[in-house]
Protein backbone atom coordinates (compact mmCIF):
# COMPACT_ATOMS: atom_id res chain seq x y z
CA UNK A 1 0.00 0.00 0.00
CA UNK A 2 1.54 3.44 -0.82
CA UNK A 3 1.00 6.65 1.30
CA UNK A 4 -2.31 7.64 0.14
CA UNK A 5 -3.89 4.62 0.62
CA UNK A 6 -2.70 4.32 3.98
CA UNK A 7 -3.75 7.89 4.45
CA UNK A 8 -7.22 7.28 3.02
CA UNK A 9 -7.19 4.04 5.82
CA UNK A 10 -6.36 6.38 8.87
CA UNK A 11 -8.97 9.20 7.87
CA UNK A 12 -12.08 6.43 6.90
CA UNK A 13 -10.16 5.04 10.32
CA UNK A 14 -10.57 8.39 11.98
CA UNK A 15 -14.41 8.84 11.36
CA UNK A 16 -15.67 5.78 11.93
CA UNK A 17 -14.16 5.75 15.59
CA UNK A 18 -15.51 9.16 15.78
CA UNK A 19 -18.94 8.38 15.19
CA UNK A 20 -19.07 4.97 17.09
CA UNK A 21 -18.15 7.19 20.02
CA UNK A 22 -20.71 10.01 19.10
CA UNK A 23 -23.42 7.25 19.09
CA UNK A 24 -22.36 5.84 22.41
CA UNK A 25 -22.82 9.15 23.76
CA UNK A 26 -26.32 9.73 22.46
CA UNK A 27 -27.30 6.63 23.49
CA UNK A 28 -25.90 7.13 26.92
CA UNK A 29 -27.71 10.53 27.13
CA UNK A 30 -30.67 8.66 26.03
CA UNK A 31 -30.39 6.06 28.50
CA UNK A 32 -30.44 8.98 31.61
CA UNK A 33 -33.33 10.33 29.92
CA UNK A 34 -35.02 6.68 30.86
CA UNK A 35 -33.44 6.68 34.29
CA UNK A 36 -35.18 9.66 34.95
CA UNK A 37 -38.34 8.46 33.18
CA UNK A 38 -38.24 5.86 35.78
CA UNK A 39 -38.06 7.91 38.58
CA UNK A 40 -40.93 10.00 37.83
CA UNK A 41 -43.28 6.92 36.98
CA UNK A 42 -41.92 5.44 40.41
CA UNK A 43 -42.83 8.84 42.15
CA UNK A 44 -46.07 8.84 40.21
CA UNK A 45 -46.91 5.50 41.48
CA UNK A 46 -46.36 6.24 45.15
CA UNK A 47 -48.67 9.66 44.70
CA UNK A 48 -51.19 7.09 43.26
CA UNK A 49 -51.03 4.97 46.04
CA UNK A 50 -51.34 7.61 48.49
CA UNK A 51 -54.32 9.25 47.01
CA UNK A 52 -56.19 5.87 46.66
CA UNK A 53 -55.73 5.97 50.33
CA UNK A 54 -56.87 9.47 50.94
CA UNK A 55 -60.01 8.78 48.59
CA UNK A 56 -60.84 5.27 50.59
CA UNK A 57 -61.03 7.99 53.78
CA UNK A 58 -63.15 10.20 52.06
CA UNK A 59 -65.98 7.76 50.74
CA UNK A 60 -69.27 9.10 50.84
CA UNK A 61 -70.73 7.05 52.48
CA UNK A 62 -69.04 8.26 55.32
CA UNK A 63 -68.58 11.87 54.25
CA UNK A 64 -71.53 13.13 52.97
CA UNK A 65 -69.93 16.55 52.55
CA UNK A 66 -67.86 14.67 49.69
CA UNK A 67 -69.68 14.78 46.16
CA UNK A 68 -68.92 11.21 44.70
CA UNK A 69 -68.32 12.62 41.09
CA UNK A 70 -65.34 14.50 43.00
CA UNK A 71 -63.72 11.61 44.52
CA UNK A 72 -64.15 9.67 40.89
CA UNK A 73 -62.61 13.02 38.71
CA UNK A 74 -59.51 12.33 41.35
CA UNK A 75 -59.52 8.58 40.31
CA UNK A 76 -59.66 8.87 36.62
CA UNK A 77 -57.59 11.70 36.51
CA UNK A 78 -55.15 9.48 38.70
CA UNK A 79 -55.17 6.70 36.53
CA UNK A 80 -54.76 8.72 33.11
CA UNK A 81 -51.56 10.22 34.79
CA UNK A 82 -49.97 6.47 35.81
CA UNK A 83 -50.84 5.64 31.80
CA UNK A 84 -49.47 8.33 30.77
CA UNK A 85 -46.07 7.95 33.13
CA UNK A 86 -46.21 4.34 31.74
CA UNK A 87 -46.09 5.65 28.55
CA UNK A 88 -43.56 8.09 29.22
CA UNK A 89 -41.21 5.07 30.90
CA UNK A 90 -41.75 3.13 27.84
CA UNK A 91 -40.67 5.93 25.21
CA UNK A 92 -39.00 8.39 26.86
CA UNK A 93 -37.61 10.06 23.99
CA UNK A 94 -41.07 10.23 22.28
CA UNK A 95 -42.45 14.02 21.61
CA UNK A 96 -46.00 13.25 22.62
CA UNK A 97 -45.55 10.98 26.14
CA UNK A 98 -43.84 14.13 27.85
CA UNK A 99 -46.99 16.75 26.43
CA UNK A 100 -49.51 13.96 27.56
CA UNK A 101 -47.93 13.90 31.06
CA UNK A 102 -48.14 16.79 31.47
CA UNK A 103 -52.13 17.73 29.99
CA UNK A 104 -52.98 14.71 32.67
CA UNK A 105 -50.87 15.98 35.50
CA UNK A 106 -53.04 19.27 35.17
CA UNK A 107 -56.14 17.10 35.12
CA UNK A 108 -55.56 15.40 38.50
CA UNK A 109 -53.58 18.41 40.12
CA UNK A 110 -57.33 20.95 39.69
CA UNK A 111 -59.16 17.54 41.05
CA UNK A 112 -57.12 17.02 43.68
CA UNK A 113 -56.66 20.38 44.84
CA UNK A 114 -60.69 20.56 44.87
CA UNK A 115 -60.43 17.24 47.37
CA UNK A 116 -58.07 19.09 49.27
CA UNK A 117 -59.74 22.29 49.84
CA UNK A 118 -62.22 20.48 51.10
CA UNK A 119 -60.19 18.40 54.16
CA UNK A 120 -58.86 21.62 54.80
CA UNK A 121 -62.40 23.17 55.28
CA UNK A 122 -63.81 21.12 57.27
CA UNK A 123 -61.85 20.43 61.04
CA UNK A 124 -62.95 17.22 61.73
CA UNK A 125 -62.32 15.63 58.80
CA UNK A 126 -59.15 17.12 58.56
CA UNK A 127 -58.37 15.59 61.94
CA UNK A 128 -60.07 11.92 61.38
CA UNK A 129 -57.08 9.36 61.67
CA UNK A 130 -54.75 9.31 59.06
CA UNK A 131 -55.62 12.05 57.28
CA UNK A 132 -52.57 14.17 58.21
CA UNK A 133 -50.19 11.62 56.83
CA UNK A 134 -51.88 10.70 53.73
CA UNK A 135 -51.66 14.91 53.00
CA UNK A 136 -48.26 14.97 54.23
CA UNK A 137 -47.39 11.72 52.12
CA UNK A 138 -49.14 13.65 48.93
CA UNK A 139 -47.00 16.70 49.35
CA UNK A 140 -44.08 15.02 49.75
CA UNK A 141 -44.47 12.57 46.80
CA UNK A 142 -45.36 15.83 44.76
CA UNK A 143 -41.82 17.46 45.73
CA UNK A 144 -40.27 14.05 44.72
CA UNK A 145 -42.32 14.23 41.25
CA UNK A 146 -41.51 18.15 40.55
CA UNK A 147 -37.48 17.37 41.53
CA UNK A 148 -37.93 14.02 38.57
CA UNK A 149 -39.45 16.53 36.79
CA UNK A 150 -36.39 18.79 36.50
CA UNK A 151 -33.94 15.85 36.42
CA UNK A 152 -35.48 14.63 33.47
CA UNK A 153 -36.00 18.35 31.49
CA UNK A 154 -32.11 18.83 32.40
CA UNK A 155 -31.33 15.05 30.78
CA UNK A 156 -33.57 16.32 27.67
CA UNK A 157 -31.53 19.42 27.06
CA UNK A 158 -28.39 17.96 27.50
CA UNK A 159 -29.36 15.20 24.87
CA UNK A 160 -31.23 17.58 22.29
CA UNK A 161 -27.99 20.19 22.66
CA UNK A 162 -25.80 17.17 21.75
CA UNK A 163 -27.76 16.02 19.00
CA UNK A 164 -27.22 19.94 17.57
CA UNK A 165 -23.74 20.43 18.42
CA UNK A 166 -21.25 19.99 14.92
CA UNK A 167 -20.68 17.59 13.62
CA UNK A 168 -22.76 15.40 16.21
CA UNK A 169 -25.67 16.55 14.23
CA UNK A 170 -24.57 14.21 11.16
CA UNK A 171 -25.50 11.50 13.13
CA UNK A 172 -28.78 12.64 13.40
CA UNK A 173 -29.50 11.99 9.91
CA UNK A 174 -27.73 9.04 9.05
CA UNK A 175 -29.60 7.17 12.55
CA UNK A 176 -32.63 9.40 12.29
CA UNK A 177 -32.52 10.69 15.93
CA UNK A 178 -35.01 13.51 16.79
CA UNK A 179 -34.98 16.03 19.67
CA UNK A 180 -36.78 15.24 23.18
CA UNK A 181 -39.13 16.74 24.52
CA UNK A 182 -39.28 18.55 28.17
CA UNK A 183 -42.01 18.19 29.90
Amino acid sequence: MDSVQWTMLGVVSVIFFWALGAYNRLQRLRNQIARAADQIEESVRRRDELIAGLLTLLKPVTRPQIDEALVQAVDAASSAVIASAEALKSRPTDATAPTRLGITEVGLQAALSAVIALVEQDPALRLSPGMLERLAGISEAERRLRFGRQVFNEAVKVYNAALTQWPTRFLRRVFDLQEAAAI
